[in-house]
């Protein structure tokens, strides 16, 4: 497996993995090989090493607890079939840190109502 495009952004990660030298979908296990590791293995090494380093700068440098689970329990996977389908996805990915701003999750990003008279006013929950 090879990381193509990826951005690490302040809640979430964007990565797009070459998976090199694969069998077709669907191909049988060939007897007495190991099979090559899967995606969800590869996804899984990650987040478990992230959390592990992430645990440790906790511990040694202070950096903030995070409660329960450090990454979802999933991940969103789509297979690309096309090159012009690619470089779409790498720009969309180039393109995430540019979004932030405008990101739900982001907890500065201040969201807007607009008012019975038209003026766009910040959203109260409450």
């Amino acid at each position: 497996m090879q990381l193509d495009e990826h951005v690490v952004m302040p809640n979430h990660f964007h990565g797009i993995i070459h998976v090199v030298g694969a069998p077709l979908v669907g191909a049988l296990e060939r007897a007495g090989t190991t099979p090559a590791p899967t995606l969800g293995d590869a996804v899984g090494a990650f987040k478990s090493l992230t959390t592990d380093e992430y645990i440790m700068g906790v511990h040694k440098l202070g950096w903030p607890k995070f409660r329960r689970h450090f990454w979802q329990r999933n991940y969103h996977d789509h297979v690309i079939r096309h090159p012009d389908e690619l470089e779409k996805i790498r720009e969309y990915v180039r393109q995430n840190p540019l979004r932030w701003t405008c990101d739900r999750y982001n907890p500065e990003n201040t969201v807007l109502v607009v008012d019975e008279t038209g003026c766009l006013l910040p959203w109260n929950e409450t």
